[in-house]
């Protein structure tokens, strides 16, 4: 079944393997490298929080500084509770748990991408920044290391799924025609 919709699953690109291992490893360690960012932004977020609460007034750039480092928890909160039963899902192979995972972080990378987009050309046009290439290098380059573990968990979990229901329909088949065997 496959549907019309240009962001749906099947028009994410398959891999068929994390270079020269498997494709669970690939999930595990694309897991495992998430959990552990998720922990250090939280920590980084929540460092900003307490260091921005004693100089920010209650103004609108406070209000607006603590409603974006809120949000930024919250954000890696859901990441990191997402991911934990994405691994679960990989390790135990089951496709359903890892589904979730993967509609979030399509979710995070189109905005991702579209905040990326939007910063890029404000500052260009307005001038209003400094930031050197390098800082747009480096948030480019992490866009593109998201985009591939959601390739990499899309194409594992794609191939869990097509392992599926290859399986019930072998069972389909023995049952129908059991009493032939002998």
């Amino acid at each position: 079944m496959y549907t019309s919709l240009p962001f749906s699953m099947e028009h994410i690109p398959k891999q068929k393997g994390f270079g020269c291992l498997s494709l669970k490893f690939g999930c595990i360690l694309s897991g495992l490298t998430l959990i552990l960012y998720s922990v250090l932004v939280i920590a980084h977020s929540s460092a900003a929080i307490a260091t921005a609460s004693q100089s920010l007034k209650f103004d609108w750039e406070g209000v607006l500084t603590y409603g974006v480092l809120a949000t930024v928890i919250l954000t890696h909160c859901v990441t990191l509770f997402l991911t934990a039963i994405m691994l679960v899902g990989t390790l135990s192979e089951k496709p359903h748990l890892m589904r979730p995972w993967l509609v979030w972080m399509s979710v995070q990378i189109m905005i991702y991408v579209l905040m990326f987009v939007f910063w890029t050309t404000t500052n260009m046009v307005s001038h209003m920044g400094d930031t050197s290439m390098l800082g747009y290098a480096l948030e480019f380059l992490t866009l593109l290391i998201r985009f591939y573990m959601l390739v990499l968990v899309a194409s594992y979990y794609d191939l869990l799924e097509k392992d599926r229901e290859y399986g019930e329909r072998l069972k389909s088949l023995n049952n129908q025609h059991w009493y032939s065997s002998a």
